[in-house]
């Protein structure tokens, strides 16, 4: 009976979570017309940025990838036409949005792992919630390139592999390990809360091995209702004993983890917080909000913004705007929505 309830709750729509995106298809879509649209906004005295957000924030990521292509076969390089042309943070998430998600995906794990140290926190955050599938055609992206041997070699901790590794390959270099399924199996989740237990709270130090095997192979649903008993059995939340536990990286993973299984909007909802933080700090180009914005928009940035503005008082909207200026804004702003 508990299996079907589960069933019926993540497939009967918007009252239990149904995912809602900001940015939808265009139609009709006519890629020659936008090809020439942004040539016109390129070509010529000055640049029309209205013109490119006009066609780059308004298409999803399929038909961007349609655009890419027309305009490169008729006018040139769009890729190439966009970093002469335009500049600073427009410049980047105009970039970003030429690219198709696999490759768009993979420049940002890469950019996770440039520079002098790992950023931990935005590799865990793709990773941890991407299909399967789609971190498959993100390793055959890069499969005979050095930017996939750099990307794995960059892990520090073996256990930090694992986690992130867990949804790459299943051995056969096609699908993740993760399971996708929407049942839940109460046996299994009563046997890993007991295993949890054991392997951390019950004994001086931590099992790694027994908390990486679980939170890497589980799927979220099945996690989630592992959370809620543990907490009934043992009187504590999983989230507490796995940043209790384990420290660093790993720690973060694994709280990350839990808390997207938990509620993947708020954890989102966290993330653009930190990211507009950042960005209101610090004054710089923020990717991170970037690239939320850019790979939430088509699934549940709709979602996101309501636990937004319930958690932090105002809307995701107001946020951003007040965090950014000129185009950049604007185009953010036309992903994000009203």
């Amino acid at each position: 009976m508990r299996i079907l309830l589960i069933s019926f709750i993540l497939s009967s729509g918007i009252v239990f979570g149904q995912d809602i995106p900001t940015l939808v298809p265009a139609d009709p879509f006519d890629p020659n017309g936008d090809a020439l649209r942004l040539f016109d906004a390129i070509e010529g005295f000055g640049t029309d940025e209205d013109k490119i957000v006009s066609v780059l924030c308004y298409r999803t990521a399929s038909q961007r990838e349609v655009i890419t292509s027309t305009y490169n076969s008729q006018h040139g390089s769009l890729e190439n036409d966009l970093k002469f042309e335009l500049g600073g943070s427009f410049q980047t998430l105009s970039i970003m949005l030429t690219h198709s998600m696999a490759k768009f995906l993979s420049i940002e794990l890469h950019e996770t792992m440039s520079g002098l140290g790992t950023d931990e926190r935005a590799l865990t955050e793709i990773v941890m919630s991407r299909t399967n599938q789609e971190l498959a055609d993100v390793r055959s992206f890069y499969v005979n390139c050095e930017l996939w041997a750099f990307a794995s070699l960059r892990h520090r901790e073996e256990h930090m592999l694992r986690l992130s590794k867990a949804n790459y390959s299943n051995g056969r270099g096609t699908t993740g390990m993760r399971d996708e399924s929407n049942l839940v199996n109460m046996t299994l989740v009563q046997e890993d809360v007991v295993a949890l237990y054991e392997a951390g709270p019950a004994i001086f130090g931590a099992d790694e091995n027994v908390y990486v095997n679980i939170f890497s192979l589980r799927s979220y649903v099945h996690l989630n209702e592992v959370g809620i008993l543990f907490e009934l059995t043992y009187g504590m939340s999983l989230a507490t004993v796995v940043t209790t536990e384990f420290n660093g990286d790993i720690g973060y993973a694994l709280y990350s983890i839990s808390e997207y299984s938990r509620d993947k909007a708020m954890y989102f909802s966290r993330r653009f917080h930190e990211a507009l933080l950042y960005e209101t700090v610090a004054g710089t180009s923020d990717r991170n909000m970037m690239r939320l914005t850019v790979s939430r928009c088509e699934t549940d940035l709709g979602n996101i913004k309501n636990i937004y503005r319930s958690m932090y008082g105002v809307t995701l909207h107001y946020s951003v705007s007040e965090a950014t200026s000129g185009s950049y804004r604007t185009a953010l702003l036309a992903l994000i929505g009203t």
